[in-house]
């Protein structure tokens, strides 16, 4: 963000922090269990809010040369995102078109992709470079080239259309309500420290919804957040997407100091929520990435975490980022997630409405686009 926004911010949870209080809500919300539950309500939000709807899966650091690529899952298709040598960006299906074996692994450069099993390469632009015996497939009656996604990394963050047939603008316009809130933030510089996928047995809501209030660090977070941060925060909407700022203790002791000489970002964790859920928790220098999707029933998810950061001039990240990575993964794997598990299965047996308080704000916000939003 920039300056005067990070200023804007600090004042707030600054009040916050003095007076003990959070932004608020204007009334408790229910949620009705089935909507963790329903296997209707699943498939729909599987078809709305994640086939229909472009996902943002990664930062355009991960891939800021040309002759580079990396590679993902989302909504369980493979796929390879790739910055070919005029430094376009472009995404496929990570599927020959032979046989469907995978033409990519992991991420890193390549002249070309090539498919381990028959030896099938394609150019980073998709096009069929090369194949043996090449003369037993003519004439082919299918495209050679491989499938292409729309996709593009404005504001730094990489958003993907998971089907051919959305449209390249949709995709491009994706997060504008949001960029200026990324202004400052250099995404198109970091680059991936780690990255891990957990299966979850938990509602993909209940899952993002882990990223969205601090009313459970004082007691979840006890010995890990909690004394680093506090529960306070500041909510903002940006369209359909959402910034939440929470401080680190002690934010209070800016008071002391001329407002010029406050730093350029909020002395805060501040989560930026991209519909239909995915967060992204910036930093000076380093950002994480929580991509939650829907697993094969309402009470699974498949869970994508991941950390960049900037790196120096050797091009290495710095062993603070690579700490970073592993205090926000450690947290997230042995305290958030078994929480989560442990909260579908609650839900399940009692069957009945999930209150949601007021000074869940965050939670209420997402709630009310997820009911707004599902036809």
């Amino acid at each position: 963000m920039n300056r005067e926004s990070a200023l804007a911010v600090t004042r707030r949870l600054i009040e916050h922090v003095v007076a003990d209080t959070t932004d608020l809500a204007e009334a408790p919300w229910v949620e009705p269990a089935e909507n963790y539950l329903d296997p209707e309500v699943w498939e729909r939000e599987r078809e709305q809010f994640f086939f229909e709807s472009p996902q943002a899966i990664g930062f355009a650091g991960d891939i800021a040369n040309p002759g580079t690529f990396i590679t993902t899952e989302v909504m369980g298709k493979p796929v390879v995102v790739t910055r070919d040598k005029e430094g376009a960006l472009r995404a496929f299906l990570n599927v020959c078109t032979h046989r469907g074996a995978r033409v990519a692994e992991g991420c890193g450069k390549a002249a070309r992709l090539v498919c381990r099993f028959h030896g099938w390469n394609y150019e980073l632009d998709g096009r069929l470079a090369g194949r043996g015996r090449s003369q037993d497939f003519e004439p082919v009656p299918l495209p050679t080239g491989l499938q292409q996604l729309p996709v593009s990394d404005r504001g730094g963050v990489i958003m993907l259309g998971v089907r051919p047939e959305m449209g390249q603008l949709r995709v491009e316009h994706a997060i504008d309500d949001i960029l200026p809130a990324f202004e400052g933030y250099e995404f198109a510089k970091m680059q991936l420290v780690g990255s891990d996928r957990f299966e979850v047995d938990a509602n993909w809501k209940l899952v993002t919804n882990l990223s969205h209030e601090g009313y459970h660090f004082a007691t979840l977070h006890r010995d890990s957040l909690a004394p680093m941060m506090t529960g306070h925060g500041a909510a903002d909407e940006f369209g359909l997407h959402t910034r939440w700022a929470f401080p680190f203790r002690g934010i209070e002791n800016l008071r002391d100091k001329d407002e010029s000489e406050w730093p350029s970002y909020p002395y805060a964790a501040v989560n930026h929520t991209l519909f239909p859920g995915t967060v992204i928790v910036a930093n000076e220098g380093n950002a994480q990435m929580i991509r939650v999707e829907p697993g094969d029933e309402p009470g699974k998810s498949v869970v994508y975490f991941s950390s960049v950061g900037v790196p120096s001039v050797d091009g290495e990240v710095s062993d603070a980022d690579r700490g970073t990575y592993e205090f926000g993964r450690n947290i997230f794997e042995r305290e958030d997630l078994p929480a989560a598990a442990e909260c579908q299965h609650g839900i399940a047996a009692r069957e009945q409405p999930v209150v949601i308080g007021r000074n869940e704000v965050v939670v209420q916000m997402w709630h009310r686009r997820w009911r707004d939003k599902l036809d």
